[in-house]
């Protein structure tokens, strides 16, 4: 009897928990030099850089705007370069649904009409290269060229086995009470090569998600590729636009294998960074800028 009523308080309480970790939300603030901008889908955290043809780059999956430092200050020496947070992200608005990655592209797209931008190359690095393709395919025009860094082709990210507890309904919701920054480190240290120093700042991106914008960006970007893969989606490009691939050849979050797969797609070259993981924009930066400054006819 004793049993029975510890077991059933234990369950209100996680299910008390579970709802009271789903309705956090968190509202918009500037970071990490970024400026509030107010658009139809959610307040957004924008940074603009430099002067000259516009240039759109979107950050992965528990990123933020940052992860583009060590390569957006070289852009922005000929572009006006324009980084924002996505839904949940960095210092944009965390609402309580809203995390498709066709929200992602509508939010880009609204970023960018509040600009009055019409035509620019985008650069989406992980999942931010699915907001890209998205924004490519629903927006006709809009993106003159495009370039993938480590994105999935297909539904083939593999997580550690803490992310994938973290992602748990219920024990998820729990564990978020309990996570430390050294936890979110270690979890963080999948996104690179091994051995590969995670900068600190990344780990206070992923420490200010809501549990709900953790899960719901990353249960949205599996639905998408399970309704079909981005690489299907970006051969019905129309018109079609050039497109360059860039792979880590050490990441252990996306097979490498499955960069083949974007060669399919008409106009796209696939490009291998060597000594680089899943994020060769922060850990081969040098080498990253060469081939997106060749693919978009500049100068290295």
């Amino acid at each position: 009897m004793i049993a029975a009523l510890i077991l059933g308080l234990v369950a209100v309480a996680l299910a008390a928990n579970t709802i009271l970790v789903n309705r956090e939300t968190r509202k918009a603030a500037p970071r990490d030099g970024g400026k509030i901008v107010d658009t139809p889908v959610v307040t957004a955290n924008v940074k603009i850089e430099g002067d000259g043809p516009p240039l759109l780059l979107i950050h992965g999956f528990s990123a933020a705007l940052d992860w583009w430092d060590e390569i957006a200050p070289a852009l922005a020496k000929t572009h006006k370069v324009i980084r924002l947070d996505l839904i949940g992200h960095g210092g944009t608005e965390a609402p309580h649904a809203g995390y498709t990655i066709e929200d992602q592209a509508k939010l880009a797209g609204a970023v960018l009409d509040k600009l009055e931008i019409d035509s620019l190359p985008v650069i989406g690095h992980s999942m931010g290269g699915e907001v890209a393709g998205e924004l490519a395919e629903t927006r006709p025009g809009l993106v003159s060229r495009l370039v993938l860094i480590d994105s999935p082709a297909n539904l083939s990210v593999s997580f550690n086995p803490a992310t994938e507890a973290y992602l748990t309904p219920v024990l998820g919701q729990l564990l978020y009470h309990l996570v430390t920054g050294r936890v979110v480190k270690r979890g963080l240290t999948q996104g690179f090569a091994p051995g590969f120093p995670v900068p600190e700042k990344f780990v206070a991106d992923a420490e200010q998600l809501t549990y709900t914008a953790f899960t719901h960006a990353h249960d949205k970007s599996v639905l998408y590729q399970k309704e079909k893969p981005a690489y299907e989606r970006l051969k019905t490009l129309d018109p079609s636009i050039p497109i360059l691939v860039i792979f880590g050849q050490e990441d252990r979050l996306v097979p490498v294998e499955t960069a083949k797969l974007f060669e399919q797609v008409p106009n796209t070259t696939v490009k291998y960074v060597e000594g680089a993981g899943h994020s060769p924009m922060v850990e081969k930066p040098e080498a990253t800028l060469e081939l997106i400054k060749a693919f978009l006819g500049e100068q290295p």
